[in-house]
């Protein structure tokens, strides 16, 4: 049969007469059977899953039938013949139901390809936005190759593909508003692809369809309204052969799914809203997940108490949903997909986390494997290596699929794109050799890429040196490039490039060339020459292709020596003459992000350090503690300070230190007399005044003072002039004057600054 435009089908299968307007449009889970062929193989049959299926559904491949079998409204098979697979390349694999305007279905690949043990990407640039947007994937000029769309701030560009990864120069479309989100169908039944986006419309979101004239260019469009989504998918959702939209949003009743059903010339009825659903960053999948040929939908997030999970809706062929249950999942992330990952013929579900559910074909799931990825905000699936079992890329991690739900540990394969809030990387067949690209916006810089798969594989994805001081080398961090080919790779170079380039230096053992199956490393280091974040590209060229860039981050910061030194004053109080105090604690915190140097740290006499355990080095956000003490050799008011001599600012760091050197010692040091009767006499106790210093204490006069100093009496044959290890005796009496407890002191006054009271005490009875 002749070959047709997968767009130009649409416009044949219109005007067979075979059945009513009212076919469904026909949707393909995107998991055929088998999932990939080697190129040379034999015929084989595959077999399509999906929903809408009628009694007169064809099978399409790259746009030419191939004889087909309906095995029921959800399973169809075609015959595909030795000749389809004879080179590596895409099956593009449609289903149309002949007689129907819009019939159809959307697209699958099939990788017709040699498998490998693993690989890289090649990433090229081919946009720069100041406010990246949607991607968009689809056959935009009917010559069965794949183009893609493109949103920028105010417009969006239309990338026509050569079918050999390359592309012509690229269709402007003005929009005058920011596109937020896109979708690509046949909306008017021309058999032309047309985009409907949602726009930023003066503070709210409008739905707008561009409609495509089968050439890449869209000459005029429709406005649908304003709503309170951004569209996700395009289906018939409920039956009537026009394709319908999908979309999230919100309204007062919290985040819920919509569904606009499709006219079928470019315009949508009603809104059918859905929900509540999932909190959080939301992904959605579609498919028929409990059997009944009705389209279903799957959205993941958290629940109210932050857990993640994934709850479905299931669809009854009028464009409503009823809701079918939640399930948790161990790795939630912020996208999701369905595919038969087991091979059991019922559709499951993944999240880009990755967490498995595996699908019982009624619309309940059972727990399968998680394995990390590293989040992505994109999955997509396909046989990535040709192996016939399907894969996960989960935004740039692949996973490589056992064929059994489970999968292997991640390739962290560096495609150059990092989705980090951007719009979410897509699939694409753009090669034409049956190597599935990656296309998507780089979330650190916003370019637009596709990535294409090498056999050069090159891990980690990225260098993150952290914070590094400005003059001094990072640790190295080491990079393992594998050749996963069946050649050797001979290298032209290995070198970084970029703005900061000269601050970063590798050093590796690749030599010239690399052996297929071998390895070699390359050691990294970054020495910051200025302050604040740095960049660079370290990049591995070989014959044949251009260079594998592995991005390099890091951040020069200033060397700061600082301490803080705590308490800033201590006072003791009075001391006896030759004794030691009891300690108190100063504490040196290091609030600098370098290790502190400490060469002495000394007090001056008679204040001295009785410990410290800060050592000679105190590293970073480190504390240390040092004992004070005061041993006065002399009576008097004293006046010293701690020093910390160190390389910190500000050094020597220092506390005021302050005391008292008493010699004056009262024994007993306190007299109580106990019950004595009101206006009696007691029995007169002494109490000795002792010099126990190395000077003499000038007497000036002993009294009693205090709130009963009436009470009491003293006599005393203290001398003007107390000398060294002199004593002298002060003899009191108590004579009550009323009852109850009575009290005062004797109060020596002198040249000594310490505390030269005796307390006196007794009860009046």
């Amino acid at each position: 049969m002749k070959n047709l435009s997968l767009g130009c089908l649409i416009l044949i299968l219109a005007s067979a007469p075979l059945l009513s307007q009212s076919s469904p449009v026909p949707f393909i889970n995107q998991s055929l059977l088998p999932v990939s062929a080697v190129p040379g193989g034999p015929a084989f049959t595959l077999t399509i899953t999906g929903t809408g299926f009628t009694s007169a559904s064809e099978v399409f491949w790259n746009g030419s039938l191939r004889p087909t079998t309906v095995v029921s409204g959800t399973v169809v098979q075609a015959q595909i013949a030795a000749a389809d697979i004879a080179k590596a390349g895409f099956g593009l694999v449609t289903v149309a139901n002949l007689g129907a305007v819009q019939v159809q279905s959307n697209l699958a690949y099939f990788p017709i390809r040699t498998a490998v043990k693993g690989f890289g990407f090649l990433s090229r640039d081919f946009a720069k936005a100041t406010s990246p947007g949607p991607v968009a994937v689809g056959d935009f000029n009917n010559d069965g190759i794949l183009d893609f769309a493109v949103a920028g701030a105010t417009t969006f560009q239309v990338f026509l593909g050569k079918g050999n990864g390359t592309f012509q120069t690229p269709i402007v479309v003005n929009t005058n508003k920011a596109i937020l989100s896109m979708v690509t169908g046949d909306f008017n039944g021309d058999g032309n692809l047309d985009l409907a986006v949602t726009i930023d419309h003066s503070r709210h979101v409008g739905l707008k369809v561009f409609l495509g004239n089968g050439k890449g260019a869209f000459p005029s469009s429709k406005f649908y309204g304003l709503v309170n989504l951004a569209v996700s998918f395009a289906a018939d959702f409920n039956g009537d052969g026009k394709l319908d939209l999908y979309g999230i949003g919100g309204d007062t009743n919290g985040p819920t799914f919509f569904t606009l059903l499709g006219h079928g010339d470019g315009t949508f009825g009603g809104i059918n809203t859905t929900g509540p659903i999932p909190n959080g960053n939301r992904g959605s999948a579609i498919g028929d997940f409990n059997g009944d040929g009705n389209l279903d939908v799957a959205v993941n997030g958290t629940d109210e108490h932050g857990n993640s999970i994934v709850e479905l809706f299931l669809g009854d062929g009028h464009g409503n949903f009823g809701g079918g249950g939640s399930y948790p999942v161990t790795l939630g992330g912020d996208a999701l997909a369905t595919a038969d990952v087991n091979g059991d013929g019922k559709l499951d579900l993944l999240t880009d986390g990755v967490s498995v559910l595996l699908g019982n074909g009624d619309g309940t799931f059972k727990a399968g494997i998680s394995i990390a990825s590293g989040g992505s905000t994109a999955i997509n699936i396909g046989d990535f290596n040709g192996d016939g079992k399907l894969d996960v890329a989960a935004g740039t991690s692949i996973l490589f699929g056992n064929g059994d739900g489970t999968f292997q540990n991640p390739l962290a394969s560096f495609a150059g794109l990092f989705p980090g809030g951007r719009p979410s990387i897509s699939m694409g067949a753009f090669s034409g050799n049956g190597q599935l690209d990656l296309l998507g916006w780089d979330g650190f810089d916003p370019t637009l890429r596709i990535s294409d798969q090498r056999p050069l594989y090159f891990t980690p994805t990225f260098f993150d040196f952290g914070s590094v001081n400005i003059g001094t080398t990072s640790p190295p961090q080491t990079a393992t490039l594998t050749n996963f080919g069946s050649q050797k790779l001979v290298f032209s170079s290995i070198n970084f490039t970029g703005t900061n380039s000269t601050d970063f230096a590798q050093t590796n053992n690749c030599g010239a060339a690399l052996l297929p199956g071998k390895s070699c490393q390359i050691q990294a280091t970054f020495t910051p020459s200025v302050a604040g974040s740095e960049g660079a590209s370290l990049n591995v060229t070989y014959l044949g292709s251009g260079p594998l860039s592995l991005p390099v981050f890091g951040t020069g910061v200033d060397q700061i020596f600082t301490v803080t030194l705590t308490p800033s004053s201590m006072t003791f109080a009075a001391q006896l003459v030759g004794t030691t105090s009891a300690s108190q604690t100063a504490t040196l915190t290091n609030t600098g992000n370098q290790p502190v140097t400490i060469s002495s740290i000394v007090a001056t006499p008679p204040f001295s350090i009785s410990q410290n355990n800060c050592g000679s080095q105190l590293p970073v956000n480190s504390s240390c503690q040092i004992q004070v003490v005061l041993t006065p050799t002399d009576k008097g008011v004293f006046n010293g300070t701690l020093s910390v001599t160190d390389n910190a600012v500000g050094s020597p760091q220092k506390v005021t230190l302050s005391g008292k050197g008493t010699e004056i010692v009262y024994s007993p040091t306190g007299v109580h007399f106990g019950n004595q009767k009101v206006g009696t006499m007691s029995v007169p106790i002494p109490v000795t005044v002792s010099n126990v210093g190395p000077s003499s204490v000038s007497i000036t006069q002993v009294v009693i003072k205090g709130a009963d100093s009436g009470d009491f009496a003293q006599t005393n044959n203290c001398p003007n002039s107390l000398p060294p290890q002199g004593q002298c005796t002060v003899t009191v009496t108590f004579t009550p004057k009323a009852k109850g407890l009575r009290s005062a002191n004797i109060h020596v006054i002198d040249n000594d600054p310490g505390p030269q009271l005796a307390p006196l005490s007794g009860n009046g009875t």
